[in-house]
C-alpha cells in the first residue's frame, strides 16, 4: 500500500473513532437527561400527592375545629365533599406508594396508619351525620381529630421519605452514570486500540508485500515484481499493439572483482550501479535485479532505437562509477543485451530468451557494448 494509501486509511479510522466519540457522548446524555426526567418526575408526581393530601388534611382539622365554635353552622354538603376528598386522597397515596419503585419497608407502617384512616371514614360519617340530627359534636370531634392526627403524621413521614428516597436515587443515578461513562471510556479506548494495531498491521502487511517485491542489497525490484509488471505491459501492447523494449545487464568480470578485493567491495559496486541505473531510467520504466550480477530493465512503449540509446547511456554512465579504495584498478564494465517486441512479440519468456542470447553475443566479441537480439 503506498504512503498516500495508508494516509487515507488513517484518515478513515479517525473519522470512524471521532463518530464513535460522539454517537457515544449522545447515547450519555440522553440516557441522563431520560433517566433524570423519569425519576424526577416519578418523584415530584409522588410528593405532590402527598402535599395536596397534607393540605386538604389540615383544612379537614380546621372545619372539625370549627364545630365547637358556638356560631357552628351545619353543612352537611361541605363535610361531604370534604370526606370525599379525604377519600381521594387517601387513595391516589396509596396507589402511589404501592406502583412506586420505593422499598415498602420504608413507608409500610405510614401506609398502615393509611389505611386503618381510610377504613375510619364510615364511622366519622356516621357521627358526622349524627351531630347534624342532635348537635352533638364530641364524638364526631374525637374521631375525626384522631383521624386527622394520624393522616398528619403518615404524610408528613411519607414525604420525608419520599425526598430522602428522591436523594439517594440521584446519588446512585450519579455514580451509575459515572459508572456507564467509564465503561464508554474504557471501550473507546479499546476500540482506539484495535483501530491503531489495525493500522499498524496494514502497515506492516503492506510494507512485507513491499519486501516481497524488492531486492534487499540494492533497493531495487527483484524477479517477482518484474514478472508482474511485464504481464501488466504485454497486455497493454496485445491491446494497443504498443512496442515494449527489454535490456538485460551484466557486471563484466563481477566474480574476479569480488574475489580479488572482497564481496564487500561487490556489493557496494551492486549499489553503485543500482543507483546509476535508477537515475538514467525514466519513472515509469521497471528496474530489476534479476540475480547475482544481472539487472534488468523493461521499457514499456519504447522502440529498439529508443532502448538502443538507454542502454547506451547506461553502459558509459557505469564507466564513470567510483571505486571504493584508490589500489582497485579493474576496469569496471557492462555488457548489455536488447530486445523489442509488440503484441504476441512482447510476451516476456520471447523478449528474454531474445535480450539474453543478445547478451551473450556482447560478452562474446569482447564486453563492454550493447547487442540486440
Amino acid at each position: 500500500m503506498k504512503p498516500r494509501q495508508h494516509v487515507v486509511l488513517g484518515w478513515q479510522l479517525a473519522l470512524c473513532f471521532t463518530l464513535l466519540v460522539g454517537l457515544c457522548a449522545l447515547a450519555i446524555g440522553l440516557y441522563v437527561a431520560n433517566a433524570r426526567q423519569h425519576v424526577g418526575a416519578n418523584y415530584t408526581a409522588l410528593v405532590a400527592d402527598v402535599v395536596r393530601a397534607q393540605q386538604h388534611s389540615s383544612l379537614l382539622r380546621s372545619e372539625l375545629l370549627a364545630v365547637s365554635a358556638p356560631t357552628w353552622n351545619p353543612d352537611a354538603e361541605r363535610f361531604e365533599n370534604m370526606l370525599w376528598r379525604t377519600r381521594q386522597h387517601l387513595q391516589g397515596v396509596t396507589h402511589g406508594l404501592t406502583h412506586s419503585q420505593l422499598d415498602p419497608q420504608y413507608y409500610r407502617t405510614p401506609l398502615a396508619r393509611l389505611q386503618e384512616a381510610y377504613d375510619s371514614l364510615p364511622e366519622l360519617e356516621a357521627r358526622i351525620d349524627e351531630a347534624m340530627v342532635n348537635r352533638s359534636h364530641e364524638a364526631m370531634l374525637e374521631l375525626g381529630l384522631a383521624l386527622e392526627n394520624d393522616l398528619a403524621w403518615a404524610y408528613s413521614e411519607l414525604n420525608e421519605y419520599i425526598h430522602q428516597a428522591a436523594a439517594e436515587q440521584r446519588i446512585l443515578m450519579e455514580r451509575l452514570t459515572l459508572a456507564i461513562g467509564i465503561l464508554v471510556l474504557l471501550v473507546l479506548l479499546v476500540v482506539g486500540g484495535l483501530m491503531l494495531a489495525l493500522l499498524r498491521l496494514n502497515r506492516q502487511r503492506s510494507r512485507l508485500a513491499e519486501l516481497s517485491r524488492v531486492d534487499t542489497l540494492t533497493g531495487l525490484h527483484n524477479r517477482r515484481h518484474l514478472l508482474e509488471e511485464a504481464d501488466k505491459l504485454y497486455r497493454i501492447s496485445l491491446r494497443d499493439t504498443r512496442p515494449l523494449s527489454l535490456v538485460l545487464i551484466d557486471l563484466d568480470h563481477f566474480k574476479r572483482i569480488n574475489d580479488s578485493y572482497g564481496h564487500p567491495v561487490g556489493d557496494r559496486l551492486l549499489q553503485a550501479l543500482s543507483q546509476a541505473l535508477r537515475e538514467e531510467t525514466r519513472e515509469v520504466d521497471v528496474v530489476a535485479r534479476l540475480g547475482g550480477e544481472e539487472f534488468c530493465i523493461l521499457m514499456p512503449d519504447t522502440p529498439a532505437p529508443g532502448a538502443m540509446e538507454a542502454a547506451e547511456r547506461v553502459r558509459a554512465r557505469v564507466q564513470t562509477l567510483p571505486l571504493e579504495q584508490p589500489r582497485v584498478t579493474e576496469p569496471v564494465t557492462v555488457s548489455l543485451g536488447l530486445a523489442t517486441g509488440a503484441a504476441h512479440e512482447a510476451a516476456f519468456d520471447r523478449l528474454y530468451s531474445r535480450a539474453d542470447r543478445a547478451l551473450y553475443a556482447a560478452k562474446a566479441k569482447g564486453r563492454n557494448r550493447t547487442e540486440i537480439g
